[in-house]
């Protein structure tokens, strides 16, 4: 039995989870899919985008603020795909369940994609034997595009992430004065707390809060070299509130005092310039 569904998400699901082969075909950018694995992997739905979720597979679709996401879902217990499937078919959507939730993309073919989804009734198709068989159809044309094209959603992630943490370094190194907390992040972004940490200390090798102590310091470094800067001065210019927190942050990055490392930075000038 197969059952589809065409339809417009315009808040937050609860978790979700079935017996079934789940496979979702995106029809526009808007939200995203958060699986329920400990990661809290995250798939963007995006035009074009094919997603397999193999049965009993938790997960979520999160829909920010004005966001809409159009898809259209077919769902399938595993015991009756081959009544519909060749025994190929079969063998590929059980292989394929392996890797976890896959995603293909295929934003150059819209067209087809929706020409071929309309053919996938909404509803129960074994109300109809004819619509059964072309809605089978279809799901076998999807499914056969979908294994050929398909990237575990951990490979999506590496390359959707990359860009997205490019995003979160650019913003901490225009906003150092910001004291902006972990969850603060988390919501001007649009992801969990766990999965920012994880994610950023991945494409950085440091913590959000390490970066931006990093870049301030390099930032004070840079300013100390100037002989009518104070230590507070430079201090407070690149963005910590604390003198006391900037001396012991600064000496156990640069391994000396900042009154030090100015003193060193100059004498080391002046031999330049004999």
């Amino acid at each position: 039995m197969l059952w589809s569904l065409t339809t417009e998400v315009r808040e937050t699901s609860e978790l979700l989870q079935q017996d079934a082969v789940e496979f979702i075909v995106c029809c526009q950018e808007g939200g995203r899919l958060i699986a329920d694995t400990g990661d809290a992997r995250e798939i963007a739905f995006l035009p074009g985008r094919l997603v397999l979720i193999p049965p009993n597979t938790a997960y979520r679709i999160v829909i920010h603020m004005g966001d809409v996401a159009r898809l259209k879902i077919a769902c399938c217990p595993p015991s009756d795909l081959p009544r519909f499937l060749s025994p190929k078919q079969v063998a590929l959507v059980s292989d394929v369940s392996k890797e976890g939730i896959t995603v293909s993309d295929f934003p150059d073919h819209l067209s087809w994609l929706e020409a071929t989804i309309n053919m996938i009734s909404d509803g129960f198709s074994n109300e109809n034997l004819l619509a059964e068989q072309v809605s089978w159809s279809a799901v076998g044309l999807l499914l056969s595009l979908h294994v050929k094209g398909r990237t575990s959603s951990a490979d999506n992630l590496i390359h959707r992430y990359r860009g997205r943490m490019q995003e979160v370094v650019s913003w901490i190194e225009d906003n150092l004065h910001e004291e902006i907390t972990l969850d603060q992040a988390a919501r001007l972004f649009g992801m969990s707390r766990s999965l920012l940490t994880r994610e950023f200390r991945q494409h950085t090798g440091k913590s959000i809060v390490d970066f931006r102590n990093t870049l301030r310091l390099q930032k004070a470094a840079s300013r100390l070299s100037n002989l009518t800067e104070t230590v507070t001065g430079a201090a407070i210019d690149s963005g910590f509130s604390s003198v006391s927190q900037f001396h012991r942050k600064f000496k156990e990055h640069f391994g000396l005092t900042p009154t030090a490392f100015r003193k060193k930075r100059l004498n080391a000038d002046s031999l330049d310039q004999a």
